[in-house]
């Protein structure tokens, strides 16, 4: 039931306000029955209700009932439409979050599965390669501390880096 508060209107809007009250709940099964849903046929009356107070027609209704019926139904398409616009909207951003976690997702597996590949590539290599190029681009160590940790030249250090690095560069190509 509506409760209205002291609201001075002119004499023909009362007898709308009247009619909206009286008529409240065949107003709420009227919407309900086409929509389906009580809380939104509560709702829609109340933005009626709320739409008579603050607006109220400007020309004389003489069929109330008929009045608040149609202005019913037209606030209950237009909530629908709203609704479904939204709805509208909530699945394409659903759809575009799952589609950017699915690119990610496979971004990420690519990325796993080319880290694999040379990692495979590189533990293929010959031990004295595989350790030049690892002290060098894994640990960042100049050729000249290369070599002195291994015992060799550092022309040697060069040759096995550069060695390691045609075999990666080959087989990286044909992947």
């Amino acid at each position: 039931m509506i409760v209205f508060h002291a609201v001075h209107l002119h004499p023909e809007h009362s007898k709308l306000v009247v009619a909206l009250v009286y008529h409240y709940d065949e107003l709420v099964s009227y919407v309900r029955r086409r929509f389906g849903d009580q809380h939104f046929a509560r709702d829609v009356v109340h933005d009626v209700c709320l739409e008579i107070m603050e607006r109220p027609p400007q020309l004389a209704v003489q069929t109330p009932m008929a009045f608040l019926r149609k202005l019913s139904r037209h606030r209950a398409i237009d909530r629908y439409r709203q609704y479904q616009t939204q709805q509208s909207h909530l699945n394409h951003l659903q759809q575009t979050a799952e589609h950017a976690h699915q690119i990610d997702g496979e971004r990420v597996m690519h990325f796993v599965q080319r880290l694999e590949a040379l990692k495979r590539i590189i533990e293929a290599l010959p031990a004295r390669q595989r350790q030049v190029f690892l002290l060098h681009r894994l640990h960042d160590m100049p050729q000249q501390e290369i070599a002195d940790a291994l015992g060799i030249s550092r022309n040697m250090v060069t040759q096995h880096f550069n060695k390691a690095m045609g075999s990666i560069q080959r087989q990286w190509a044909g992947l």
